[in-house]
């Protein structure tokens, strides 16, 4: 059957009800994983599309086979994005004990940032540790994480709205929601505030809890290509270490 290209990014087909994502071989294994963590966040009732495992494609790539939803472009409007709010706060109710943590993925980012000097680093490393206190199995924290929430992994088919494009981890949901909120304040500031507020009332989590993480989570997306954003987010870091200072 003839594969269609379906996404900008050139790495989505589709290939009758199916789609398919097409990574190097070289990622056979964590695509399995993708497939094997996709599946559990089916399982707990969350609107993802069922994946059907995995195989080659060509001599050097392999694919993530999963059902195909023909979606609709995002309803930009104020509807959809308290919509995704109210349902990444049901993803973080997911137990995900035995999930990397999303912690370490942020200290490894920081760890690592060319752009954050090294102080800064320690500080921030700190104030992760901090919020991060009691991380484990029966905490409270261990709660599914996405690790890429935002607009253009939120599917609409007509009559439901899909979650894709997973990042998987456990931790504390607070984080999750912070990593998306410094998403929209990147990209969509006009509805930053609205899928905090929606976020926080669902979920149930004080909006200072979120708002908590913000300087670890600008140094977890700190690494970026683009300049003019990366400066946007190091005034963010920055801010705080001008906070910090005060007496």
């Amino acid at each position: 059957m003839k594969k269609e290209l379906v996404s900008e990014w050139g790495s989505i087909y589709r290939e009758g009800n199916k789609a398919l994502k097409i990574f190097p071989s070289a990622q056979r294994k964590r695509v399995a994983e993708t497939a094997r963590l996709q599946a559990l966040a089916r399982a707990a009732g969350l609107p993802v599309p069922a994946a059907y495992g995995i195989r080659r494609v060509g001599m050097t790539k392999i694919a993530l086979v999963m059902d195909y939803i023909d979606s609709k472009p995002f309803n930009d409007t104020k509807g959809a994005i308290q919509e995704m709010a109210r349902l990444h706060s049901r993803i973080g109710l997911v137990d995900a004990s035995g999930l990397r943590e999303f912690s370490a993925l942020i200290a490894g980012e920081i760890a690592k940032s060319p752009y954050i000097a090294e102080p800064v680093k320690e500080a921030l490393l700190s104030l992760l540790r901090g919020l991060d206190t009691g991380c484990g199995p029966g905490t409270g924290k261990t709660g599914l994480c996405h690790g890429d929430m935002h607009p253009g992994n939120f599917l609409y088919d007509g009559e439901k709205y899909w979650l894709i494009d997973w990042s998987p981890s456990r931790g504390d949901p607070a984080a999750d929601a912070c990593n998306t909120y410094l998403y929209q304040l990147r990209f969509m500031p006009d509805y930053a505030e609205i899928y905090l507020r929606t976020y926080c009332e669902a979920a149930k989590i004080p909006r200072e809890a979120v708002l908590a993480w913000l300087p670890v989570i600008a140094g977890y997306q700190v690494n970026i290509k683009t300049e003019e954003e990366r400066v946007f987010i190091l005034g963010i870091i920055n801010e705080w270490v001008e906070t910090e200072k005060q007496p």
